[in-house]
């Protein structure tokens, strides 16, 4: 919304380092030789790329768009769903609480949404607390039980801590599903996710959830705030991750 946008113009975001760079490289162009100048205006490119909100949503649906919505699903024999978790941890008196964040809700809800349309089992799967006490994967759980979902439908694995793990620790418990799995993540994380699973074989077919690219019509997604770093953080993670995994052969 406009109104948001003017308030982060109160607040120290990225577009005031937007503007002192165009203004030193206007003064650079101006009285300096050398250098000096074109390293300004290297840094000014930088600044407004990684800021603008418009570019990043951009590289953020090229992303997405890999996995389209799923939109028409049937009711399935013996169907597995694996959910891969997402969450924080917290201090509480001494103790580690896991906590969900945007990405876990959405793919608990997504989850769940799939499971009361095809039936079979739920899978939540990571995010143990560094104490192993609890897991992102457990609260997940609870929270689908709490949604209606049958205790005995839902099953929780604790102990992987990223994506490789997560398909790697559930590997047997898909391959007694006859190809009934389907696999829940956030759309801009789907692509690695999907990589790691055909390197195992796995043969999972994707429910892809918590799209973030949008559609972005204003004029003003063209001007630096504080969510444009935010976006291509996203998008860098993943796009880094997927490279990673690649190197390390955990994905094909």
């Amino acid at each position: 919304m406009l109104v948001d946008n003017v308030c982060e113009l109160f607040l120290p975001v990225s577009v005031y380092l937007v503007a002192v760079l165009t203004i030193l490289c206007v003064r650079a162009f101006r009285h300096r030789r050398g250098w000096s100048k074109w390293a300004l205006l290297v840094l000014l490119g930088w600044s407004y790329l990684f800021s603008t909100p418009a570019i990043a949503n951009a590289i953020i649906g090229r992303i997405e768009d890999q996995y389209p919505a799923v939109t028409q699903v049937s009711a399935e024999k013996d169907a597995l769903i694996v959910v891969l978790s997402s969450g924080f941890v917290v201090k509480r008196e001494g103790r580690v609480e896991p906590r969900l964040d945007t990405a876990g809700w959405e793919r608990t809800y997504a989850g769940i949404r799939l499971w009361k349309q095809i039936g079979g089992r739920l899978l939540f799967v990571g995010g143990p607390t560094p104490d192993g006490r609890s897991s992102d994967a457990s609260l997940m759980a609870e929270l689908a039980i709490g949604a209606g979902v049958p205790a005995s439908a839902v099953r929780v694995e604790t102990k992987s801590r990223n994506t490789y793990q997560n398909l790697l620790f559930v590997h047997e418990l898909a391959g007694g599903h006859g190809g009934n799995v389907w696999l829940v993540t956030s759309a801009i994380h789907m692509p690695r996710a999907m990589a790691v699973a055909r390197k195992l074989d796995l043969g999972m077919r994707p429910y892809p959830c918590d799209y973030r690219s949008v559609s972005l019509e204003h004029w003003y997604a063209w001007l630096p705030n504080s969510g444009g770093p935010a976006m291509f953080a996203d998008a860098m993670h993943e796009l880094v991750g997927i490279v990673y995994y690649r190197l390390k052969g955990y994905a094909s």
